[in-house]
């Protein structure tokens, strides 16, 4: 069971830390289009980015039916 709730610790800290680098590439993002003036395109990039997160935020990118390794 500890080994269960070190994996899950794990994982968490896993996406906390990806979560993070999304926000930063966010944020140049957004600099890089007030910098260029090619927002459309940054922010349909940016929209995509944003729609992946939340995927894995809730799940949604897991195959519940994949067998276990």
């Amino acid at each position: 069971m500890d080994s269960d709730q070190e994996e899950i610790r794990q994982i968490s800290s896993a996406i906390n830390e990806l979560l993070e680098k999304v926000d930063k590439l966010k944020s140049k993002l957004d600099n890089l289009c007030k910098e260029t003036g090619s927002c459309d395109q940054i922010k349909k990039i940016n929209r995509e980015i944003l729609k992946k997160k939340d995927n894995i935020l809730n799940g949604t990118h897991i195959n519940a039916l994949r067998k276990e390794e």
